[in-house]
């Protein structure tokens, strides 16, 4: 009598449960946070703000609002097409998957800093990753390495990449894992 009982209980508990082969469900945009509030402020008070925008469009691209974010992006590059905020552009575009824009923003980055700026090769590492391009990531894991000893060893790595998204640690630790593995001299 009892197994009975207990294969019914067994039967509605999994029916009730989702399907675990079920798709999971994309994230609904997040329409409005402090920090985006505080931008978009930003901006109304001075709309030749690049930084702003290129800020907005890297929060906007975290938020799952990629159109609005593409829309800002390109608006801070047209008011300031430095360095920096080409490279925050190419940050903003990784996150969205949009992997040969990131490519495109960090290499015009680095040949405007002369490749001098901190992040121009772990910036590219990233692009490169993202568009599957292997050896060029590795490439410019090792320059990256030589500029910042830190990124050798998987501790400091994990540590000096704390802040950065999923996507971002994914990326560099991968890098760093092959680049560990086959690539260090």
């Amino acid at each position: 009598m009892i197994l009975p009982r207990f294969a019914w209980l067994c039967l509605a508990l999994l029916v009730s449960m989702p399907s675990a082969a079920a798709e999971p469900q994309a994230p609904v945009p997040v329409q409005s946070t402090p920090k985006l509030e505080i931008l978009n402020q930003q901006i109304k008070a001075n709309a030749e703000d690049a930084k702003a925008y290129s800020n907005r469009g890297y929060t906007l691209a975290l938020l799952g609002r990629k159109d609005e974010a593409r829309a800002d992006l390109q608006r801070a590059v047209a008011l300031s097409g430095k360095a920096p905020m080409r490279n925050r552009a190419g940050w903003a575009y990784f996150n969205m998957g949009d992997f040969a824009d990131a490519v495109r923003e960090f290499e015009a980055a680095a040949k405007l800093s002369g490749h001098q700026a901190h992040y121009d090769y772990y910036s590219l590492v990233l692009g490169y990753w993202g568009v599957g391009n292997t050896l060029r990531a590795l490439e410019n894991y090792q320059l990256a390495v030589e500029r910042d000893p830190r990124l050798g060893e998987n501790k400091s790595l994990h540590e000096r990449t704390l802040e950065w998204t999923a996507l971002e640690q994914r990326a560099m630790h991968e890098t760093y894992v092959l680049w560990s593995k086959a690539w260090r001299p």
